[in-house]
């Protein structure tokens, strides 16, 4: 678990490893041992640990200051991300006090604000106090998530646990296709979709288990991933995303299709740049880069999606198929989070949901609501007023 320099299976969201490997185990390891977010002693564990993070907070805050090396800012063009610059802008129109800390002179995602005379403090996404809740200590493990939805009987791939190679051979040979990434973990690092072979499943399960102690192996499906942002149980936001996917003319290799794909693409979509991850992943669907692909055969070439990946994407707000409403609004009540963004697989969001085989993968409890409002086709919503809207409600 050294440090690691460029690594294709974390993609643009770089780390290191042995950070990843302690935060995503710590978070496993801890449902594992019993921390279930009913237990009584729980919830008497975390009133406690609140209270002593806030005073080791508040000392560690004032020696901050004290010695300059925590320090707040109110330059808007400073702000750590896009999503961040959303929610200070709202902010600003609501005339709500807004500050950026910053550790070591270099923006953080943390802020300092003041609402109703008193002050408060957030990462990434200003949630009401009131609404912190320890229900959804398990929605970062991806394995214990589905089986919440599954009791639900809400739509998730079947998804298993793992550790060993043996267990993991088992459950390839049950499933046929699978995705292997880490229980916890976000960015789709160290993720390896479409494994059908003993001899890809291997490698897919010694990455995954670099950045957390336990695996997750789920049934593949295929579809497009789409984003669904609910706020206080309410859908606000629908971004489905493609992939990157070159069409066959019969006549061109593949990488000679993925340089025509990128001198065509439109503004605003980037290049797609083939790394031993888009090798590894165009192999498993059975091609090489020196392949001649066939005649109208279309060949995903990667499992990121979206304008940043080279792929494309579309908001479509609330204007998806209305059966997939109800059940994504089930889903965000399910997890008790005020917000959240669901990583959905669905063929189509325009057709019925009984009509297709789709599923809940993954629920973000501080999900990119800049996506939504940064969409190549399609509306552009900005999410920050209905979250700023909560501080009003609660």
């Amino acid at each position: 678990m050294a440090h690691n320099s460029h690594c294709d299976a974390c993609g643009p969201s770089q780390a290191n490893h042995s950070s990843l490997w302690l935060t995503n185990s710590s978070d496993v390891l801890a449902l594992k041992l019993g921390f279930v977010r009913n237990a009584p002693w729980l919830r008497f564990l975390a009133a406690f640990g609140e209270l002593l993070v806030g005073a080791l907070g508040r000392v560690a805050f004032f020696l901050g200051k004290t010695l300059g090396f925590l320090t707040f800012g109110e330059d808007l063009a400073r702000a750590h991300s896009d999503r961040s610059r959303l929610i200070w802008r709202e902010a600003r129109a609501r005339g709500i006090p807004m500050r950026q800390l910053f550790l070591f002179g270099q923006p953080s995602d943390m802020f300092e604000i003041f609402v109703n005379g008193k002050r408060h403090f957030f990462q990434s996404i200003p949630i009401p106090p009131v609404l912190e809740k320890t229900e959804s200590l398990d929605m970062d493990d991806k394995v214990a998530f589905k089986r919440r939805l599954r009791a639900l009987g809400l739509p998730v791939p079947k998804s298993y646990s793992v550790r060993s190679y043996h267990r993991a051979k088992q459950i390839l040979s049950e499933l046929g296709t699978v995705c292997v990434k880490p229980q916890s973990g976000s960015n789709g690092r160290h993720t390896y979709p479409f494994v059908k072979t003993d001899t890809d499943l291997e490698p897919a399960l010694r990455s995954a288990t670099q950045i957390c102690i336990l695996a997750s192996i789920e049934e593949h499906l295929e579809g497009n991933l789409c984003r669904a942002t609910c706020v206080d149980g309410v859908l606000v936001g629908f971004l489905e995303s493609f992939y990157p996917t070159v069409t066959g003319d019969g006549v061109s290799t593949i990488a000679e299709l993925v340089r025509n794909a990128n001198a065509e693409k439109p503004d605003g979509v980037a290049d797609i740049t083939l790394t031993s991850s888009h090798e590894g992943y165009i192999r498993r669907r059975g091609y090489a880069l020196s392949d001649v692909l066939p005649e109208g055969v279309s060949l995903p070439l990667t499992y990121r999606a979206g304008a940043s990946s080279g792929g494309r994407n579309r908001e479509h707000g609330r204007a998806i198929h209305p059966s997939f409403i109800p059940l994504i609004e089930e889903a965000a009540r399910a997890v008790h989070l005020a917000v959240v963004g669901f990583d959905i697989i669905i063929p189509d969001p325009q057709k019925p949901a009984d009509a297709q085989r789709w599923g809940f993968i993954e629920a973000n409890s501080l999900p990119w609501i800049d996506l939504h409002q940064g969409a190549l086709y399609g509306e552009h919503i900005n999410l920050a007023p209905p979250v700023w809207d909560l501080w009003k409600k609660y």
